[in-house]
């Protein structure tokens, strides 16, 4: 997508690619709840898993038979230190901000999947006479698509007008402002839970998009793929594992307590996360 992109839409087009991820855990709420009471050739939830994998072939199909490699572009920091010499991965690797952003990333990856995992236990633990199935899905797809587009246009315009590293500061902004509405998402009763969490989605979703486009624009062209391979390797396996203490932590304190903690708290620790990232570049 940076190769195919200029600058000016480089945010938005990686955002509308977020759309995918967010949009398919905003499916699994009603398509889990739903589909599997349905139990169709009495297979219950495995026909959710059969059916994501027949789409994932047909995916994989088209993709194979369509997609062309696009020609590769030189896009922010030079390939070379001062002394000449190449610029290597774990030079790159090794940068303070680079550091600083897969942190903060890892943190919110795993806010984020905090929730995707635990939303709908929670609302029906807490709230089992009003089914948010629906409301989820809306809330997750519809707003937090909005979000994400949103983010990607006022990112790439803040870019046009202050730079390259303006990204950080807008994307440690929109975190700021999501995470005291997530904190209402799990504090408040149902209508205002799903008002709160809107809110919080509208923020919070800007910030995958603004994320990969820092790192293409930091990272010199010989060793962008092998550094957003490390960075998604960081990102989904300390992030997207880091959810599992909700059990033990739900265990001492409380379900809602830990659901509170690991969901919008890491929100507003990744904002510090960022922050530091602003400082340090």
């Amino acid at each position: 997508m940076s190769d195919i992109f200029p600058e000016n839409k480089r945010a938005l087009v990686m955002a509308i690619f977020n759309w995918g991820i967010y949009g398919g855990y905003g499916i699994a709420f009603p398509v889990g709840r739903y589909i599997t009471k349905s139990n169709f050739f009495n297979l219950g939830w495995r026909m959710c898993y059969l059916g994501t994998g027949v789409l994932a072939v047909l995916v994989a199909a088209i993709t194979g038979t369509t997609l062309k490699e696009p020609e590769r572009k030189a896009i922010g920091e030079t390939d070379r230190t001062k002394d000449g010499k190449k610029i290597g991965l774990w030079k790159v690797l090794a940068n303070p901000a680079m550091i600083m952003l897969m942190i903060a990333a890892s943190i919110r990856h795993s806010g984020g999947m905090t929730f995707a995992y635990n939303a709908d236990l929670y609302y029906n633990a807490y709230f089992p006479d009003v089914d948010l199935g629906w409301w989820l899905f809306a809330v997750t797809i519809g707003i937090g698509s909005v979000g994400v587009v949103v983010g990607g246009i006022v990112s790439d315009k803040i870019v046009a007008k202050m730079g390259i590293r303006s990204r950080a500061l807008v994307l440690a902004v929109s975190q700021l402002i999501a995470t005291l509405p997530a904190f209402g998402s799990v504090y408040y009763d149902p209508l205002w839970a799903m008002i709160t969490l809107a809110c919080s989605y509208f923020f919070a979703e800007m910030w995958f998009g603004i994320v990969f486009a820092i790192v293409v624009e930091i990272v010199p062209l010989q060793v962008r793929s092998s550094t957003i391979g490390v960075f998604l390797f960081v990102m989904n396996n300390v992030g997207g594992n880091l959810p599992i203490l909700l059990d033990p932590v739900a265990k001492m304190i409380g379900f809602r307590e830990a659901f509170m903690i690991l969901y919008a708290g890491f929100y507003g620790i990744s904002k510090f996360e960022l922050y530091m990232k602003v400082i340090v570049s």
